[in-house]
């Protein structure tokens, strides 16, 4: 990871939540997935992204100035670090089922089998 993971770890913990209910919207960009979290004071993008070296994420403000960027380690050195770790795999493999509609691509993939 590039930085302490305690000093963004919350952030992490409260994405994947809202990305599990469904609160924030991933969408397919170049090299990943991506949400916004915007105000009429603020805007955050997130990205997860995933290449050889696992998944990541990346926070970004609205001048798209990095915040924080963290990868999931497969060899994590701490708890704190797994905890972290485990929550971006996550993030990242719903982000990708959300942005590219993977559970109606499988719904419409069976009912064409079906009909084979």
């Amino acid at each position: 990871m590039k930085s302490d993971p305690g000093e963004y770890k919350e952030i992490i913990r409260k994405l994947l939540e809202k990305t599990r209910l469904r609160k924030v919207e991933w969408e397919q960009n170049i090299g990943g997935f991506q949400c916004t979290v915007a105000s009429a004071a603020d805007s955050f993008v997130f990205t997860a992204f995933s290449d050889e070296n696992g998944a990541g994420l990346r926070m970004s403000d609205s001048a798209r100035n990095t915040v924080f960027y963290a990868r999931a380690s497969d060899l994590p050195i701490s708890p704190e670090e797994e905890e972290v770790s485990l929550m971006i795999d996550e993030i990242y493999n719903l982000a990708r089922r959300q942005a590219l509609r993977i559970e109606l691509k499988l719904e419409q993939a069976s009912a064409l089998l079906d009909q084979v």
